[in-house]
């Protein structure tokens, strides 16, 4: 047996085992993923995120285990031993659930997070100088931070931070349409000596020379997010700028050059769809002749969110995947996983981190995800809780679903199945065999694909 990716130190130690249960029965665990190809066998447990190699004896003895079960007696003739310890083979009597239920609680647990919030998502305004043909806030209000709700938010952000360098992620809408708020509200920290840094999503078309030397020197801006729609041909009819002469592809362009003499990390994300999925190679070569090696910007494809929920977004999924191989030999994909050991999310999203992270509307009013302000709120900067029994109830650890339950990914997915989560999507179980596929394929040509860009620690 060889080891690929070694395994989460932490959860090790939560559940491997020492030595083998005598008189237990044995079966695979809930959490394996098989693979193989060209005679070489794969396995990846999910929980653990461990990857091993297996002979073919191996294999085969494995293979066996998985359709009847064993006792300590087949594991340890047939060289299995250590794949029972690792937790790849568990007690037939385990509970596959309760047993990654307790493995994340401990987690949390044993983190002992410091009092107070660590990040803080912030809309200076819903307001956006672009009407992207996609976008999923259509229909929202247009409300802007005032100065005086900007001042109570400095306030606020002293009143209940950890003591640590606090985290400012600016959203909207387009957050730049609100650059002198976040101006006022960097200004106030850097008044009151709170340490902070901050982070971006935004079309990037009002950024200038000057504001980008701002966003670094005063903003601590250390990272960015563009959205962009491929080749010119693609972007400018689907971004669609109120003013196309002042804001526009060439623009945007000048600007991430911009970003990145700053030194600011540039992720360009690329949503894509069938209908400009052909011109995405072109436009790879594209960004890779304006922006050379430029070592802080890279690149990422993600599907339109309204594509998701079609019958063909398995077939997009595959495309993606070959597109993702061709970005990777351009050196436009980076990834940020080149070490052996990969680590288990403990927390899936700002949803699942409400004691340490928070949303600020334009109003001031709270909640717990970017992409749903207008619900789940439970209080505002001014009152602080107005509903406790709505925030309880957003703490409070969500059952797993009967549906995700049976699914060897849930401990790299959601168990929001039916809490109205907007990253869910039908067609997760496919996708993420595909995702698990891709990186095994890669795992044995030499290569590690697996990127950061859907998993990052909130």
């Amino acid at each position: 047996m060889k080891i690929l990716t070694r395994c989460d130190s932490r959860v090790a130690k939560i559940i491997n085992k020492k030595r083998l249960e005598e008189g237990a029965k044995y079966r695979a665990s809930q959490f394996l993923y098989t693979y193989n190809e060209g005679g070489r066998y794969l396995l990846r447990n999910t929980l653990t995120k461990e990857t091993v190699e297996l002979t073919q004896n191996e294999w085969e003895a494995f293979s066996q285990l998985i359709e009847n079960g064993s006792d300590c007696g087949f594991i340890e003739s047939n060289g299995l031993t250590q794949l029972a310890l690792s937790r790849f083979i568990v007690e037939s009597k385990c509970d596959d659930i309760q047993q990654y239920q307790t493995v994340i609680f401990l987690l949390k647990t044993m983190a002992r997070e410091k009092k107070g919030l660590k990040s803080y998502t912030i809309f200076p305004t819903t307001g956006c100088n672009a009407r992207c043909v996609y976008c999923y806030e259509e229909g929202y209000a247009v409300r802007n931070m005032t100065p005086e709700i900007a001042d109570r938010l400095i306030d606020f952000i002293c009143e209940t931070r950890h003591d640590d360098t606090v985290s400012l992620r600016w959203f909207g809408g387009e957050p730049l349409v609100g650059a002198n708020i976040i101006r006022r509200i960097c200004n106030g920290l850097q008044e009151r000596g709170v340490p902070y840094k901050s982070s971006m999503v935004t079309n990037a078309s009002l950024i200038t020379k000057e504001l980008a030397h701002e966003a670094k020197e005063l903003w601590n801006l250390e990272s960015v997010q563009v959205s962009l729609d491929g080749a010119r041909e693609d972007y400018t009819p689907r971004k669609n700028f109120y003013i196309p002469e002042k804001h526009n592809y060439d623009v945007v362009m000048q600007a991430i050059h911009y970003l990145a003499d700053e030194g600011i990390k540039v992720k360009l994300r690329v949503n894509f769809d069938w209908e400009n999925l052909d011109r995405l190679s072109s436009f790879f070569r594209e960004i890779k002749a304006e922006f050379g090696d430029m070592e802080n910007i890279s690149l990422y494809i993600a599907p339109l969110y309204q594509v998701q929920h079609t019958d063909s977004i398995t077939d997009l999924y595959r495309r993606m995947f070959e597109l993702e191989d061709e970005m990777k030999s351009l050196g436009l994909s980076k990834s940020s996983r080149d070490h052996e050991t990969v680590r288990i999310r403990v927390n899936y999203c700002m949803a699942d981190s409400i004691d340490k992270c928070i949303v600020i509307t334009p109003d001031g009013i709270f909640n717990n995800c970017e992409h749903l302000p207008e619900t789940h709120t439970w209080g505002n900067i001014f009152e602080g809780v107005t509903d406790q029994k709505k925030l309880d109830e957003l703490k409070k650890p969500m059952p797993v679903d009967a549906k995700c339950a049976r699914c060897p990914f849930l401990p790299q997915c959601t168990p929001f199945y039916k809490n109205g989560c907007p990253g869910w999507f039908e067609k997760c179980y496919e996708y993420n065999c595909m995702k698990t596929e891709h990186a095994l394929h890669n795992f044995l040509k030499g290569e590690n694909s697996e990127t950061d860009y859907d998993d990052e620690e909130v």
